[in-house]
């Protein structure tokens, strides 16, 4: 029976053993900016000068659910702490070293560093220099690495307190302070700590008079009168109180040093007495707890006061997974340029999302891969709009160098540029990432095969390199947009896209004229002839760039003077086309038939009626050619319908390609006609009803005479 009992009460009293709930700290993005400035203005590679730090707990944000972190800000190297005084936090002392190196971060002892940093505020409490200054019995030191070039801030926080605190047990369960004291006290307690300096809140002692009054006064003062019993019998009752951090029924981390300095200086009252406790708890004070805590029966303990001091430190903070270990602050978000470029950039977009197009699939545009043929003044202007868009994957391809007269009508070189005679597709990618760093960008050094232009035995390994590398180009991309500087360099893209099933887009420049134009979608698994009765023909009814072309593309480069072989545009032309060329693309993916979107004809809102709701995509209508011209700025959307006999998308060509390959583009160089064979065109030219099916073919282009558009090189 005996036995039993023993055992209960040994159960029952360690029931009531009082264990601490640990602190965890957070770190505000402004901390580590303040930080990474002072590393590299003052600190620089010094790793071991202490810095000294304010932390503090903000009385607004504690909640039931969760503790109130320690919370770090840039005013935490601020060196006077009456700056950081206010009625709203709870100021806290410490100290930090930074480490150079990821491996002197790993290599640091945590028990060693600890007891380096951490032993200070023992030696205080035992010489009595800490009753001027209790705010220091919170201490806080954080060993850290910074990775300032990815941004990424390594940190572990410790509140240092001796292990072997003496056994101490709950008289009884905490109670609340409205049960401890009299509502007009707890009124005078809560509004007398808002009124303390931060630094007092941390501990101080409440009293009790004899005549019924409520008192706040420094925590030494309650150390003084715990060692008189003269002053002792002045008082009904003291209460030691600590901002408590915490919640729940257990305290917080800070009372142990609080413990440990009352075990110093008042040792009789601490070994014989039941300690009263207030944990200061709430934004006013108002969610308090009495502890009343009663100290294992140590005898005079003399020696438990001894070895308090001469044992080990602890107080390592957990991390994120409730484990001891440092947390870490990945910051780029907010403090890397390129991701705040980022941010910035896609702010209109968002805004256009949020305000104007709720439906906006922003990530379809982000994630599209964008091959460009051509990186003149076409390609540069379609970058240039693409990167509004926030579009993040652009690759160019083009062969030729930077040239001084480039430079002020393509938008992405500089004079460096032409003096270096860089190549066009380096220095568009470069441009581009200095415009957006983050952007994947990548440039293409490649001559693209054209009809007409005769590979000779010299050039053939050459050409297979450049057709296998296109192919590759064009396989891995999402769209195509065309802005190559002849007709004939368009034909081998737009065969491959139609083989490819691949988005592609046209453009195309005259004086004052222009061309847009997507390429319609290819079933190369029948010659169906397209529905030319369709008011709105559909993506797979719509020609490409050659289907008007009764004769296949030539070399257009044979015997031609200088103002033949460039361009001659008026310099506003180029942007005009390019941001149609990338509109287009745009409300093409975002209409819901996507690529086989119907094609709008006219220049009017009147061509599209109640019933025409399919045309409408999110973004409005979708043409198939847009036609410009600024000498009387009118724009016309045209149709040009699939042909069947088309030298680049027809099913006979595309079918050629995919089974020989490269032997089919060396005999659309080498060998005239040869596309005018393979297509039908040549038997179609040869039928005695050809001026019937020309002035057919007439009605079904959107071609005129003097439509044969160069490109600016």
């Amino acid at each position: 029976m005996r036995s039993h009992r023993t055992v209960h009460r040994r159960t029952e009293t360690m029931s009531n053993f009082v264990k601490f709930t640990k602190l965890r700290t957070t770190t505000d993005c402004t901390f580590w900016a303040k930080f990474a400035e002072l590393k590299i203005d003052k600190f620089k590679l010094d790793e071991k000068t202490v810095i000294n730090l304010w932390g503090s707990y903000s009385l607004q944000s504690l909640n039931e659910d969760n503790t109130n972190p320690l919370v770090l800000d840039f005013t935490s190297f601020n060196e006077d702490s009456e700056t950081l005084n206010n009625n709203s936090s709870v100021v806290c002392f410490g100290h930090m070293i930074n480490t150079n190196t990821m491996e002197a971060f790993k290599q640091t002892n945590p028990d060693k560093f600890i007891e380096r940093m951490g032993r200070n505020v023992l030696t205080e409490i035992q010489d009595g220099t800490i009753l001027k200054s209790p705010w220091r019995l919170s201490l806080f030191i954080v060993l850290a690495y910074s990775d300032l070039k990815k941004y990424k801030f390594y940190y572990w926080v410790a509140h240092p307190t001796p292990f072997r605190l003496p056994e101490m047990y709950d008289q009884e369960p905490p109670r609340s302070i409205d049960e401890e004291f009299t509502e007009e006290h707890v009124e005078q307690f809560s509004k007398t700590f808002l009124q303390l300096h931060s630094k007092t809140k941390n501990y101080f002692t409440v009293l009790l008079s004899k005549d019924g009054k409520l008192s706040i006064v420094e925590l030494a003062v309650g150390v003084e009168i715990n060692s008189s019993e003269k002053r002792l019998e002045e008082y009904n009752e003291i209460y030691f109180a600590f901002y408590d951090p915490c919640t729940g029924s257990k305290p917080g981390w800070p009372l142990r040093n609080l413990l440990c300095l009352l075990c110093w200086h008042c040792p009789t009252y601490f070994f014989s007495r039941t300690i009263k406790l207030v944990a200061v708890r709430g934004n006013k004070a108002q969610r308090s707890l009495v502890f009343k805590l009663k100290t294992k029966e140590y005898g005079h303990g003399k020696d438990v006061r001894e070895s308090l001091f001469c044992g080990p430190l602890v107080g390592w903070e957990n991390n994120a997974n409730d484990k001891l270990g440092p947390t870490i602050a990945d910051l780029s978000d907010t403090m890397d340029p390129t991701k705040l470029s980022d941010r910035a950039i896609n702010l209109n977009l968002k805004l256009m999302k949020w305000r104007l197009v709720p439906d906006l699939d922003l990530d379809k545009i982000s994630n599209l891969r964008c091959l460009l043929l051509g990186a003149g003044t076409l390609g540069c202007s379609v970058a240039r709009v693409l990167l509004g868009w926030g579009v993040n994957n652009v690759t160019f391809v083009d062969s030729a160098n930077v040239s001084h007269s480039n430079t002020v009508r393509q938008s992405l070189y500089s004079h460096q540029d032409a003096v270096k005679h860089k190549h066009k597709a380096y220095a568009a990618r470069d441009a581009l990432i200095n415009i957006r760093p983050s952007i994947n960008a990548e440039g293409v050094v490649l001559h693209v095969p054209m009809p007409g232009h005769v590979v000779s035995e010299s050039l053939m390994e050459s050409t297979k390199q450049a057709l296998e590398k296109l192919e590759e180009l064009v396989e891995k991309s999402d769209v195509v947009f065309l802005l190559l500087d002849s007709r004939e360099a368009r034909w081998l893209p737009t065969v491959l896209c139609a083989a490819k099933n691949k988005i592609a887009i046209n453009a195309a420049l005259g004086f004052d004229s222009y061309t847009v134009q997507r390429h319609g979608t290819r079933d190369v698994t029948a010659a169906i002839s397209p529905d030319l009765e369709s008011r709105n023909p559909c993506g797979r009814d719509l020609g490409c760039y050659f289907c008007n072309d009764v004769t296949q593309p030539g070399n257009s480069q044979t015997d031609r003077t200088l103002d033949q072989q460039c361009t001659v545009s008026r310099p506003g032309l180029s942007q005009i086309a390019a941001g149609l060329a990338v509109e287009l693309l745009i409300a093409l993916l975002q209409h819901p038939k996507g690529v086989e979107a119907e094609a709008i004809v006219g220049n009017s809102r009147d061509n599209v009626g109640p019933n025409d709701t399919e045309l409408v995509g999110l973004l409005g209508c979708v043409p198939h050619t847009i036609r410009g011209s600024l000498w009387n700025y009118d724009t016309q959307l045209t149709i040009t319908h699939r042909f069947t006999s088309c030298t680049a998308c027809s099913v006979a060509v595309i079918s050629e390609y995919k089974s020989r390959g490269l032997d089919f583009v060396l005999d659309a160089c080498n060998t005239p006609n040869y596309l005018e064979k393979l297509s039908g065109l040549e038997e179609l030219l040869k039928r005695p009803d050809l001026d019937e099916l020309c002035y057919a073919l007439d009605g079904m282009s959107d071609d005129d005479e003097d439509d044969q558009e160069n490109v600016i090189p």
